[in-house]
């Protein structure tokens, strides 16, 4: 039988997105309940009827569980745009959801919301995607947080480093480090701007995180850094996720499990089991270019807006985005409209920020201007690139290896994570296509531009193409060695960030 694997590039047809499971997640034959077997074999409600249904269900599902949460933590009055949302009674949810099962089972009685979901559930879970990440997902993500919290407490953070704290409790106040902090002011008090471009202010940090986070933290009694950690963990969950799929239109089976591995194994993957921007970016970069490559135009647009709300550069997808649509174009020999949504949503995210901030602070570009505080400043592309290597050269010639590692500890991993992806650049266009390098192009190349080798670390966490191309090459038998010596330095990222050292 035919696999993905025999895809050897990203340009061939691929089967297009249904709500039934894939089969390549799955090469086993799946055990379906007659209601449902029976339900599904019909041809003519798979398109028409299945998708809303599922859609209807799980938003039945999700009102179910808003109104559990509302009856544990306490319901919350908000102010959007100068609208008051109050939700006080979770009984109101609860009827919302009552009331949508009724009506969705008067049109469609079989298979019933209970059947629909635990269906879509347990396949899933049988799948190949879910068991080939889950145990990299855990695996990394707690060891990260155990290595936290071990860290805090028999190294001790030293006196005078640390920058804030939300408890005296070091298990609460694990995740109080650096950036969180500003995330957490964005949260409870909204942005800041004074117009002085030397000082240090909010408007830098993007909303898409923010926004989600508060979202969820309104249903869980305001636990701010507890509903961050549960949308960070839950978007990378399910960008891993995504990009199993992704590299199996790509790679065999193996390789796609080893290019999941190596990206939640990654060192600066540490980034993931905090609050921070990092996991929805992946996740809504991955997603992005699966849809696009299904001529899921919409899904890809939606993706592609929030990516242009989550990071100063995540507009730049656009131009990734818009070579595969361009493939398409050329596949099909027709011109879409709706293909150039994707194009378009990115570039809509970041002008969106800007009409925020110019309505609210009356400057558009605060968020650019603000970067100066960060000792963010444009020194051109060949500059940034020079930097990269002579200055390190040089350093390394004149005091010699032992003397630059060790006093610039952090400038040489850094350094080693910036190389990295960039050697991954050519052999990734060749492998997988032009977009999946110039993606890895735009995401690494500004920062470099503007602020050297400040955070490049975790910058480069997000660059999946470079990791579906380590997956591709590492012989079997060098894998092993290769997770554990990626865990091994996570660890010791990990371990470097909760103890309040400089590595962010």
């Amino acid at each position: 039988m035919a696999t993905r694997a025999e895809v050897n590039h990203i340009g061939r047809s691929v089967r297009p997105y249904t709500t039934e499971p894939e089969a390549s997640d799955s090469h086993a034959p799946t055990r379906t309940p007659f209601l449902l077997r029976s339900r599904f074999a019909r041809n003519e409600t798979k398109d028409s009827v299945s998708q809303w249904v599922s859609y209807v269900d799980w938003s039945i599902v999700v009102l179910a569980v808003l109104s559990v949460c509302i009856f544990t933590f306490g319901g919350f009055r908000e102010q959007v745009a100068g609208v008051t949302i109050s939700i006080k009674s979770w009984t109101r949810l609860f009827a919302a959801a009552a009331l949508l099962t009724g009506i969705r089972h008067a049109f469609v009685l079989t298979p019933s919301m209970p059947q629909l979901c635990a269906h879509q559930a347990v396949a899933f879970w049988r799948s190949d995607a879910r068991r080939d990440v889950w145990p990299a997902f855990i695996s990394t993500r707690l060891t990260v947080l155990l290595v936290g919290y071990l860290a805090v407490v028999t190294f001790g953070v030293p006196p005078g480093i640390e920058r804030f704290r939300v408890s005296h409790n070091q298990i609460e106040n694990l995740l109080a480090r650096w950036d969180v902090a500003w995330y957490l002011g964005i949260i409870t008090k909204g942005y800041e701007w004074d117009g002085n471009a030397v000082r240090q202010q909010s408007v830098v940090f993007f909303p898409a995180f923010p926004i989600i986070t508060r979202a969820v933290g309104l249903f869980i009694g305001q636990r701010w850094l507890l509903a961050g950690l549960f949308v960070a963990l839950s978007a990378f969950f399910v960008a891993l996720v995504y990009m199993y799929r992704l590299a199996r239109d790509v790679l065999d089976p193996e390789q796609a499990r080893v290019a999941v591995w190596a990206l939640a194994a990654y060192p600066f993957s540490a980034y993931y089991s905090v609050p921070y921007t990092e996991a929805l970016y992946l996740l809504c970069s991955v997603t992005a270019f699966y849809h696009v490559n299904r001529a899921n135009w919409l899904r890809a647009a939606a993706l592609g807006y929030v990516v242009g709300l989550c990071r100063p550069n995540g507009f730049l997808i656009a131009l990734p985005l818009g070579i595969l649509v361009l493939q398409h174009m050329i596949r099909e020999r027709r011109v879409l409209l709706t293909a150039c949504t994707p194009v378009i949503a990115p570039i809509a995210g970041i002008l969106s920020y800007s009409f925020f901030l110019y309505l609210r602070f009356g400057d558009p570009l605060a968020w650019r201007k603000g970067q100066l505080a960060w000792g963010r400043a444009y020194v051109g592309i060949w500059s940034g690139l020079e930097a990269l290597w002579t200055d390190r050269y040089d350093a390394i010639v004149h005091y010699g290896l032992y003397d630059y590692s060790s006093k610039n500890p952090y400038d040489l991993m850094y350094t080693v994570a910036a190389v990295f992806v960039l050697v991954s650049v050519v052999p990734t266009i060749r492998r997988f296509g032009l977009a999946y390098g110039v993606f890895t192009l735009v995401n690494i190349l500004p920062p470099l531009m503007i602020g050297g080798m400040m955070s490049i670390g975790r910058m480069t966490s997000v660059l999946f193409p470079a990791f579906l191309w380590l997956g591709s090459v590492v012989p079997p038998r060098y894998v092993p060695a290769m997770i554990a010596v990626f865990c091994t330095i996570q660890g010791l990222v990990a371990a470097l960030f909760f103890d309040w050292r400089p590595i962010f």
